[in-house]
């Protein structure tokens, strides 16, 4: 099989497995007696330093796990006390099950304006535009997209948030692990990633990142699981953990650290399928005059191309995989992701991308 799919799913590194198996195993030793809750403790402590340092957070305790990143955003706009007429900005490429929650607070009279990133300066005009309109309380928007890899403004959309005391939440889901990453330079309320994509830690992990703004912000009330002592970030952690996964994503996160995030690999694929699939193929790429982060292109095939059955035909005849996007978003509809590790053999990759353009002209 030929995986062009990592924006979805990266395989974990052995080293995070490893950790997993090495942790639950030294876990099993304590339980939860009185020196396995000191244990664990500890341990949970010393991964928030390690998710920390890849992201260059100073302080650990401002970070909280969660099983994915639709969890963390689910957590953190339940801890938010929204009241009718309160807008909500995000984007037209936001992650379904993001922009399904967002759509979950119009039952309560809360507005939920997306805007579509035509390109930066358009979208930047946009938003300060809307972000002028009565009633806005926070914007909703990804670092990088996951529909064609477009690296937000986020630094200026920031600024212009702040400016007005809205609250600021990024999804660095397509971000972290991705392309280099660093909070301390980036003003916000909320942070949260996933640490099965470009982590590639563990099915099951992910992390928000709280500054102090968020919890003094009006609209914060808590969770109904909030524990007194220690930081506020820590009562997210709702209930008992997986201790192993926990300790897979932050051996995870320590190598991409150690490594560095070397983008070119990627970029050079990337650029290697826009040769491929462009010219006489009629595809249409899916970007802007701006950043793409290095690991993802989307192209629309011709007009005449069912797209939805094509990736399917990829998968159950040539074994290549890729995501569709059939209806969604409306815009760019249908439209091919492919995606792909800085790891991936070159020779993968070039017959992957090849055996997609011959098909499409076939």
């Amino acid at each position: 099989m030929i995986y062009l799919n990592y924006a979805a799913l990266c395989p974990a590194l052995p080293e995070a497995e490893e950790e997993v198996e090495r942790t639950l195993a030294e876990f099993k030793r304590y339980l939860y007696s009185e020196a396995g809750i000191e244990w664990y403790l500890k341990k949970v402590s010393d991964c928030r330093q390690k998710v920390g340092a890849l992201l260059h957070v100073n302080d650990s305790s401002s970070i909280a796990f969660a099983t994915n990143a639709s969890t963390a955003h689910y957590l953190l706009l339940s801890s938010l006390k929204w009241e009718p007429g309160d807008t909500v900005l995000t984007t037209t490429h936001e992650n379904p099950s993001i922009t399904k929650q967002l759509r979950a607070l119009e039952r309560d009279g809360v507005h939920v304006r997306p805007v579509r990133p035509t390109s930066i300066h358009t979208f930047l005009q946009t938003l300060e535009e809307r972000f002028d309109e009565p009633g806005v309380k926070a914007i909703v928007l990804s670092h990088v997209s996951h529909v064609d890899g477009r690296v937000f403004p986020v630094h200026e959309v920031a600024s212009m948030a702040r400016a007005r005391r809205c609250l600021v939440i990024i999804d660095g889901a397509q971000a972290v692990g991705h392309i280099p990453v660093d909070l301390n330079a980036l003003d916000f309320d909320a942070y949260f990633f996933a640490g099965h994509k470009w982590c590639e830690g563990p099915l099951g992990t992910g992390a928000m990142v709280m500054r102090e703004s968020f919890f003094a912000h009006p609209r914060y009330r808590g969770i109904e699981a909030e524990q007194p002592g220690g930081s506020p970030a820590g009562s997210f952690e709702i209930g008992t953990h997986n201790i192993g996964l926990i300790a897979g994503l932050a051996k995870a996160c320590e190598q991409r650290c150690h490594q560095g995030i070397d983008t070119e690999p990627q970029r050079t694929f990337r650029e290697t399928a826009k040769e491929l699939l462009g010219g006489r193929r009629n595809c249409r790429f899916l970007e802007w005059q701006g950043p793409h982060a290095p690991g993802i292109f989307t192209f629309k095939g011709p007009d005449s191309l069912d797209h939805g059955a094509f990736v399917k035909r990829l998968a159950s005849e040539s074994r290549i995989v890729v995501k569709p996007f059939v209806d969604y978003p409306e815009e760019d509809a249908p439209a091919i992701r492919l995606s792909w590790s800085s790891t991936m053999a070159t020779g993968d990759f070039q017959k992957g991308v090849m055996t997609i353009a011959r098909r499409i002209e076939s």
